[in-house]
């Protein structure tokens, strides 16, 4: 159901809706199998709260048309709000319509970055919110997601912030609803602690972007206003914000940006600038070394990189070039968009560990049968495979699942889809380079 953002009731409105329409048990089938499995009112919700973030990240609208600005925004705030829902499942207490809208728009006023609203407006205060209360906390939050998301996308010439910014908000909105949920109330010290955090997560994702741009070609005037402009919409504290925007007009070195960021924190940034490297379509030297620099400062290990790989390939949103790429033309939409969150749920966590556990195996095969390599790179880059092709894929897989039985994952059902995934953790000198001479020539010849 649309609804007119002009109307300060719209958030209201579309948490009405989608209550309206929650069905518990089928919420709960949709669950990834590991976390149906948990046994309901477990403290430790962190493991289940990354994968629920993650999941959330990856959905894409396949369908046609393209949204519009308006529609993909209220996606992305039905994505919010569904990541609240499943975590609360996870509880294991009965459904209570009034409650759980109280408590959506404490937890979305927070993750706004408006605490004392939220703390005041939470269900479980004495005598409970008014709906009047209520009803004022989701019109707050409303107003700070249009402001900092609306419209979606990145300016021209911007930094490409707008996917790490919902990624932020969503981990802090996360981080907000575990809170509650360990303790059946909001803290308000535990509050800030998390804005900051958030916070502090935004200063370093639009600083190490800015860098990561930097490794090409500097920014024109145009270009560092629009950075600039960019900031003001990421719902910093005053101060920070002015901070930021020194920072992103000479920002540090990788290894030095490494260094100051919380461990848990400089995952997520090489995973966003993975992401960025897709999205902005960055590509030789510069970007490759400054990302080998930052993984290295921050010591990650070759699986958190290929799991950082993985995120930032299955959250990129050219998944319809790939399926058209192992589909062939005109492919029934639903039915694969269907099947890639399938594959997704169940095998995407897994795909990094296997490609790092067997990964000289693996080069060695590709070298090896040399076809297989030029045929992934080309369907990783959206160039349709035909018929014959997909089938030696297919058969080239099963002989290589043989050698590395790990990779049986690829082979399976479903499989196919995760080929550029595959594609794309492979060393860059093993396979692009064919399809590369392959490309090159073939644009020569026009």
């Amino acid at each position: 159901m649309p609804h007119d953002l002009h109307d300060k009731r719209w958030l209201d409105a579309l948490l009405d809706d989608q209550l309206a329409r929650y069905d518990r048990d089928a919420a709960r089938a949709r669950l990834p199998a590991e976390i149906r499995l948990v046994p309901a009112g477990t403290s430790d919700l962190a493991p289940a709260a990354r994968i629920l973030v993650a999941r959330s990240l990856r959905r894409h609208r396949l369908d046609h048309p393209v949204p519009s600005p308006q529609e993909a925004f209220l996606d992305e705030v039905r994505g919010h709000v569904e990541l609240a829902l499943d975590l609360a499942l996870l509880t294991g207490e009965p459904f209570v319509r009034a409650g759980r809208r109280a408590e959506l728009a404490a937890f979305l006023a927070a993750a706004g970055g408006d605490n004392a609203l939220a703390v005041r407006v939470e269900p479980h205060e004495p005598g409970g919110a008014s709906d009047r209360e209520v009803e004022r906390a989701l019109r707050v939050a409303g107003q700070a997601l249009q402001e900092r998301f609306f419209p979606p996308g990145d300016p021209v010439g911007g930094l490409p912030l707008h996917a790490g910014a919902v990624a932020v908000f969503r981990r802090h909105l996360a981080r907000v609803v575990m809170g509650f949920l360990r303790s059946g109330r909001l803290d308000a010290r535990a509050l800030a602690r998390h804005r900051a955090y958030a916070a502090q997560e935004t200063a370093l994702l639009a600083e190490t972007l800015a860098a990561l741009l930097a490794t090409g070609r500097a920014p024109d005037a145009r270009a560092r206003a629009v950075r600039t402009g960019q900031i003001g919409r990421l719902g910093l504290p005053r101060d920070a914000a002015r901070a930021v925007r020194r920072l992103i007009q000479a920002p540090r070195a990788a290894a030095a940006i490494a260094a100051a960021a919380p461990e848990p924190v400089c995952a997520f940034l090489v995973e966003q600038i993975l992401l960025a490297q897709l999205r902005a379509k960055l590509s030789g030297e510069g970007p490759a070394r400054f990302v080998e620099a930052f993984a290295a400062a921050a010591k990650l290990d070759a699986q958190a990189i290929a799991a950082a790989q993985v995120e930032a390939a299955a959250q990129h949103g050219d998944h319809e070039l790939w399926f058209e790429a192992i589909g062939g033309a005109n492919p029934e939409w639903q039915r694969i968009a269907d099947q890639w969150e399938e594959v997704a749920d169940h095998v995407v966590e897994r795909v990094g560990q296997a490609v790092t556990e067997n990964l000289e195996a693996i080069v060695t095969e590709v070298r090896q049968t040399g076809e297989l390599g030029t045929l992934l790179a080309k369907a990783a880059g959206g160039h349709p495979l035909s018929a014959d092709e997909r089938r030696k894929v297919k058969r080239q897989l099963i002989d290589l699942a043989k050698a590395v039985p790990a990779l049986a994952i690829f082979a399976a059902p479903g499989g196919m889809l995760l080929l550029p995934l595959l594609a794309k953790l492979l060393p860059f000198n093993v396979l692009p380079s064919a399809w590369d001479r392959t490309a090159a020539n073939s644009e020569r010849k026009r």
